[in-house]
């Protein structure tokens, strides 16, 4: 699960969540030097990188495509309200995405 709320005075409130599942199945030897529980860890580890990838994809990559897209109805000026928005956006973002890497 993935969610990000944002609400600035010059963008407006901004609600952008998701989930994503995935499964899978592997055979693995037990063994004295690789027991069941060990498999399993390394099936959870490699499954969260995988869904921790897939959703850096995602999520940064739809919302780069959302952003470059928005337009205003209102007249602007200058582009600086679309640049600030795009750099609130930007940290907001970047500050998620170390939230979200794995403890190494």
């Amino acid at each position: 699960m993935l969610w990000l709320q944002t609400n600035k005075t010059g963008s407006g409130t901004m609600n952008l969540g998701g989930s994503l599942t995935r499964q899978m199945e592997k055979d693995e030897t037990v063994s004295d030097s690789s027991p069941h529980i060990a498999n399993i860890g390394r099936l959870v580890e490699d499954m969260e990188n995988k869904i921790r990838s897939t959703l850096n994809e995602i999520y940064f990559g739809k919302t780069k495509d959302i952003v470059n897209g928005l337009r205003s109805i209102d007249a602007i000026p200058d582009n600086q309200k679309y640049k600030q928005l795009q750099r609130e956006l930007s940290q907001v973002l970047t500050q998620r995405q170390i939230y979200i890497q794995p403890d190494n």
